[in-house]
């Protein structure tokens, strides 16, 4: 008999876990190709030729192939299924695969949105305790000096310098450092502030999740759990109860409704990419807000209108931000960004952890032999 073929791209390396038992006893009933990437050119017509029955994403496919739906043209007929070892699948037009070609696409569903929602976590609390601009100034500006950091508490201004550890020569804003004197004037119980940034406790504040799904629900759990924070939420299909998510939290109807957005101190993005999630942060939606709202995104890039973030950030109605995802991923993420010492910045590493390798090759070959060798829709179908 046959075996079913499953194509795997790479260049430099693969991220899959082999020692697994299930890998070896499927070997047996699966031919798992591991194709090496050399052109675009060539890779068109090997897999047009393939017979492949699945084809297993990967981030060299990205790197070296300009993704998978480049090659829509190119798909065997015999392809059946198209896995993805990690959660989002908006770079492929799943709808019109099944529709056009009857292909399925899985991915792994629930498995990553605790490691998602831990670095949601870190963001957040980055926002209201500034970590990173006391981090950049431990290491970088005041190398070691623990008490020379804390003077810009209950500064209000910026001035133009230049700081070590930055490869920009060129002076941007920085916070002003208070002399001796003027330290001795500032009301901190109400003045705790970084160039008139409030540092603050995230405990009692309101976090508005957008995108309630695994890694949203998983967010609002930590958030409130382990920072004592109020939960609210959006969620196109509608509230969840408290049965499911096991705590308290608040179902808001409409983003169109002012009200969803005022009560919010921060708000943490957890949405696909997608047509209707666009710039969902953008001018409009920031002025909805409460000043000094703090933003997190750990989604995709494409939510968020990063020139009226930017603004925000410049006026003060954005406190500070934290971030995972940016637009223009593929190519430089915007300069501005690194300017900024009110964002903490990561370079979109969700889910990337040594145990998730071999989770994701577990759920992936489940996947695979539900579809394959079971005539089944996959453990996590999205389409």
């Amino acid at each position: 008999m046959t075996k079913a073929k499953v194509i795997i791209p790479y260049k430099n390396r693969i991220e899959l876990a082999e020692e697994l038992p299930d890998w070896s006893r499927l070997n047996s009933q699966i031919e798992f190709v591991k194709y090496k990437i050399t052109t675009q050119e060539a890779f068109r017509k090997d897999l047009k030729e393939s017979n492949a029955d699945c084809l297993w994403i990967t981030d060299d496919f990205f790197a070296f192939l300009n993704g998978p739906s480049a090659y829509y043209d190119d798909f065997p007929t015999s392809l059946k299924l198209i896995v993805v070892p990690w959660v989002g699948t908006d770079f492929l037009d799943i709808s019109r695969l099944k529709r056009e070609k009857n292909v399925i696409v899985c991915n792994i569903g629930p498995n990553a949105a605790s490691n998602v929602a831990e670095l949601a976590l870190y963001l957040t609390l980055s926002c209201f305790r500034m970590t990173s601009f006391f981090e950049h100034c431990f290491r970088f500006v005041h190398t070691g000096q623990c008490f020379t950091c804390a003077e810009y508490i209950g500064g209000s201004k910026h001035v133009c310098q230049k700081t070590s550890g930055l490869n920009n020569s060129m002076p941007y804003p920085f916070p002003e450092k208070l002399t001796h004197e003027q330290s001795q004037n500032v009301e901190l119980s109400k003045n705790f502030t970084i160039a008139g940034k409030s540092v603050n406790s995230p405990s009692g504040k309101t976090a508005l999740i957008l995108g309630f799904g695994y890694i949203g629900q998983a967010i609002g759990k930590k958030l409130h759990y382990g920072l004592d924070m109020k939960i609210a939420y959006h969620r196109r299909s509608g509230p969840v109860s408290k049965e499911v998510l096991g705590y308290d939290a608040e179902y808001c109807k409409s983003l169109e409704d002012q009200s969803t957005w005022t009560k919010a101190d921060v708000i943490v993005l957890a949405l696909p990419g997608h047509s209707s999630t666009n710039d969902i942060i953008n001018r409009k939606t920031l002025g909805f807000c409460k000043d000094k709202v703090r933003i997190v995104n750990v989604g995709r890039g494409s939510c968020i209108d990063e020139d009226a973030l930017f603004e925000a950030l410049e006026s003060g109605k954005v406190c500070s931000a934290g971030l995972d995802v940016y637009k223009n991923e593929d190519t430089k993420v915007d300069a501005r960004f690194f300017e900024r010492w009110d964002v903490t910045l990561l370079p979109h590493i969700g889910s990337a952890i040594a145990e998730m390798i071999s989770r994701q090759t577990l759920i992936t070959l489940q996947n695979i032999e539900d579809v394959l060798l079971k005539d089944g829709r996959g453990v996590y179908p999205v389409n």
